[in-house]
């Protein structure tokens, strides 16, 4: 049995000792690590999603690695994280789709929008403080729009949009090197942007100075992120894939508006979630596979384990393959969970505590903070937690007693426990611990399952013995089908939640 409740001051008593000037974290712009450095409140911009269709996983991992990141800044290194996310509710693409389905933008929009608030609960990513629609905040596209305006740096085309002049802004390029400037059909170059979409029938629109239109993409998150934030955005996030041009023309757009040289001080950017063959999962190439197609086969832990196992940075692997090493790294942790309570709640140890070993764990904890305070590094920390579980596992007897004292399988748990808890693994669903009830049911009919097993161990007679070790296997699996896993010794018994299934990747 794990009674969460029991040991629960224990766990929650002792923190984690950090500094924040030790953070360090990957600059795009200048191509190397440097000390995270913000007021009381970090003021973090993410790019949201543009609501035309269901999150893919590829989206997911994007959003699942930011998640971890700020709860890193948060759990460890006591950062006050202030979150803004944009959501693209008008585009080209939500027009289109809507036309094909004769249905309004707006609502289309909206129904995928409250399907991602659902995607990322189930998830268990944590919802930015504000989610803000770009029709929310016309008035602040159009007042970025005249400023840039009156600044020279806007100019119209023929049907009446508005593009910006990066020609006259003489820093654009500044986040990455830009393809050469070549001649364009409309536009005076190939690298200018659409400030303002001049309307079209049928197309929802807004009055403005310039006539009738729409936000183009890049004005909308800056508009928003200048409107909570003014001058200065600490963080700013996306995939890689936004680095050119969606974040390079937000930083000059946004400069421009603010008369500054930088806008945002850290651009963080997530590698692409690929599905074999350095593919890309993406919605154009028709490889996706939606959230709740995931959760069919797997758990939110588990993927989001898959996304600890490597770098934010990182491209990440998506198959059967690297799931497998994901769910068996988790199993790793849940065993570790499921001995700890089991040693704990059923074992009085009379051991003393062992300086060594206590000296190791505390190694451990302090490599960890050093590992996430170098650019967030969550694969080399569930190695240390790894090795921290070896280290124990080989103290463990065959009756899942500990070789040691109760304070170290303890600090080893409070770890392990805070550690996946900080992660966003989330330690209070069905894997790690079921409601009281259930519990109850399960502790009655596994400890009765193993008084009969003792009685037949214990008997002379074999054909009584084998009939009741018949009857404790079949029991056992029985069990197993309700993903109840008991593990037996020579002497008790245990058990654990377990659920692993495998998903197929949709051919290309």
């Amino acid at each position: 049995m794990r009674n969460f409740g029991v040991l629960s001051n224990l766990l929650s008593n002792r923190s984690f000792s950090t500094n924040k000037s030790n953070v360090l974290v990957y600059n795009c712009k200048t191509k190397t690590k440097e000390p995270l450095k913000c007021n009381k409140l970090l003021r973090w911009y993410v790019c949201g999603p543009t609501v035309y269709d269901s999150m893919h996983i590829g989206h997911a991992s994007c959003y699942i690695k930011f998640d971890i990141i700020r709860r890193i800044l948060e759990n460890y290194f006591q950062f006050s994280v202030f979150q803004v996310m944009n959501i693209t509710n008008v585009d080209d693409k939500i027009i289109s789709k809507a036309r094909a389905l004769n249905t309004d933008p707006f609502q289309l929009a909206r129904n995928y929008e409250v399907e991602f608030i659902e995607d990322i609960d189930l998830l268990n990513i944590k919802q930015p403080d504000i989610i803000a629609r770009v029709t929310d905040f016309i008035p602040q596209v159009l007042n970025v729009i005249q400023n840039l305006f009156d600044k020279d740096l806007v100019y119209s085309a023929a049907d009446g949009s508005l593009f910006f002049d990066t020609t006259k802004y003489k820093k654009y390029g500044k986040i990455v090197k830009v393809p050469e400037v070549v001649p364009h059909m409309f536009k005076r170059s190939n690298l200018d942007f659409a400030l303002w979409k001049a309307t079209k029938p049928g197309e929802p629109s807004w009055d403005s100075p310039w006539g009738a239109g729409r936000p183009g993409w890049h004005i909308e998150c800056s508009a928003i992120a200048s409107h909570y934030f003014g001058s200065s955005v600490d963080i700013h996030s996306g995939g890689i894939d936004l680095l050119f041009p969606h974040h390079e023309n937000e930083e000059a757009q946004c400069c421009a508006y603010h008369n500054v040289d930088d806008w945002v001080k850290y651009w963080i950017h997530s590698g692409h979630l690929h599905v074999g063959d350095n593919i890309k999962m993406s919605k154009s190439l028709m490889n996706t596979i939606s959230v709740k197609e995931l959760l069919k086969s797997y758990t939110a832990n588990q993927f989001r384990t898959l996304c600890l196992l490597s770098n934010y940075k990182n491209d990440l692997e998506f198959n059967e393959s690297t799931m497998d090493v994901a769910c068996g790294v988790l199993k790793k942790f849940d065993c570790f969970i499921a001995n700890c309570y089991a040693h704990l709640n059923n074992y009085n140890s009379k051991h003393t505590p062992d300086i060594t070993l206590i000296k190791k764990m505390n190694d451990i904890e302090n490599d960890i903070l050093i590992n996430l305070a170098d650019n967030f590094n969550t694969s080399k920390t569930l190695n240390l937690l790894i090795e921290l579980i070896s280290i124990f596992n080989k103290l463990l007897t065959v009756d899942f007693h500990f070789n040691c004292s109760n304070l170290e399988v303890i600090q080893a748990l409070n770890l392990v426990f805070k550690t996946l808890d900080s992660f966003g693994i989330n330690l209070t669903d069905s894997k790690f611990k079921s409601d009281a009830e259930n519990i109850s049911i399960i502790n009655t009919t596994v400890n009765f399952r193993a008084k009969l097993r003792q009685l037949a161990l214990q008997s002379k007679s074999d054909i009584r013995k084998q009939d009741i070790l018949k009857l404790c296997d079949t029991l056992r699996d029985e069990l197993a089908v309700a993903n109840i896993i008991v593990q037996d010794s020579s002497k008790s018994s245990i058990w654990r939640h377990e659920k692993v299934t495998k998903i197929q990747v949709k051919e290309n």
